[in-house]
């Protein structure tokens, strides 16, 4: 998911409870057709889409890195994999983060994204698992491209595990079953939710091939799904499939799981830890942001807290959700200030008719940005 260009400039410059659950009818476990030694090879496919078309709509590298880190942390070997092989571009955009110095600077990944292997049926044999990574270019080339689907045809065939984040599910909705039905038909999955893309990837909706939510829904899947931008993993015998990008390391752990591993205890990314916090406080009270930022400050980003209450107001379908989510913008808000903030918390305190808080805030916005007031036709009220 990337961050809109105005929001992560203004974050920069200065798990809500899920989806309540579905009762479905009891499935018998279905394990990996062999169990994978401790140095199994799990092969991460990306899109290769940012080479041959615009370079901005590629796979997402902080997925990549964040699914590379956990599962190497787990004693599994990795390949990356993607349509056609070769090159891929790689940005430098959050260079500054740790756990992209460590990913870049203690890892063999550059020189494998400088080589990616091309996907062919043959070459599933060697692979435990897969591992899907999401960004939009996964929409554009891993549904259609050839040798990608004749190797995802092969892993379900060969039953090895299958685990795919954000868009990453895209590259399974042709998959077919011997008797010519959809794979995905009948599996409980998610993916990046039609809210998250209306939110998120506004301006790529029109070049879409299709709404991903949309089509796994119309082929039969099981759709599940958190609110937007927190975290959900789904876990269907051999599928793993993963919200959005708080979600896969999740993944990761799951997969390195189903291969018989035991999850090595780790520090979550930054990231992670942030929106599960706001899921716990979503469900539990709001109360637990200030407890988990006075105990553990520096394991969450003030940025992604920011970003969420920016976001999850707006979102919001009930009236219920949007007064939920309201108490957890202004809880935010005592902990990350910012005029552009404050005016979103007004406006949500205004469409709810909550005077009295917002009359407190025009007086404070009024006093330190009256020129942001006036441009977002606020002039009393």
């Amino acid at each position: 998911m990337k961050l809109p260009l105005m929001i992560f400039g203004l974050i920069v410059g200065i798990v809500m409870a899920p989806a309540e659950a579905t009762q479905l009818p009891a499935k018998e476990i279905q394990q990996p057709a062999t169990q994978p030694a401790s140095n199994a090879k799990v092969a991460l496919l990306i899109s290769g889409y940012g080479k041959q078309g615009d370079p901005a709509i590629s796979y997402d590298l902080e997925e990549l890195a964040q699914a590379y880190l956990v599962l190497q942390q787990n004693g599994l070997r990795l390949d990356i994999l993607s349509p056609k092989g070769g090159a891929v571009p790689v940005h430098n955009r959050k260079d500054d983060l740790p756990y992209m110095q460590q990913f870049k600077q203690q890892t063999s990944v550059l020189k494998q994204l400088q080589l990616t292997l091309a996907p062919t049926a043959e070459l599933a044999t060697q692979y435990a698992a897969v591992f899907i990574i999401g960004g939009d270019g996964a929409m554009f080339d891993l549904p259609v491209d050839t040798g990608t689907q004749q190797f995802l045809q092969a892993m379900v065939q060969q039953k090895k595990p299958i685990a795919a984040v954000c868009h990453g599910p895209v590259a399974l909705v042709n998959l077919k079953n011997p008797d010519g039905s959809y794979w995905v038909a009948g599996k409980e999955m998610n993916s990046f939710t039609l809210r998250e893309e209306q939110a998120f990837s506004a301006e790529l909706l029109d070049k879409f091939p299709f709404i991903l939510e949309t089509r796994l829904r119309e082929l039969g899947a099981l759709f599940v799904a958190n609110q937007p931008m927190l975290p959900f993993v789904a876990h269907d015998e051999l599928l793993i499939t993963a919200q959005n990008p708080m979600s896969v390391p999740a993944a990761a752990d799951l997969l390195a799981l189903q291969l018989g591993q035991t999850p090595r205890t780790r520090t979550p990314f930054p990231e992670e830890a942030t929106m599960a916090l706001l899921a716990t406080a979503r469900s539990n009270g709001v109360a637990h942001l200030d407890l988990a930022l006075a105990q553990q400050p520096g394991l969450y980003d003030l940025n992604y807290l920011a970003l969420y209450g920016m976001y999850s107001y707006r979102l919001a379908q009930t009236p219920a959700d949007k007064s939920t989510e309201l108490r957890l913008m202004a809880k935010i808000a005592e902990h990350f200030q910012h005029p552009q903030y404050q005016l979103a918390l007004l406006q949500a305190y205004l469409a709810e008719q909550q005077l009295a808080p917002a009359r407190l805030l025009y007086q404070q916005l009024q006093a330190e940005a009256p020129k942001l007031l006036s441009q977002a036709g606020i002039s009393s009220f």
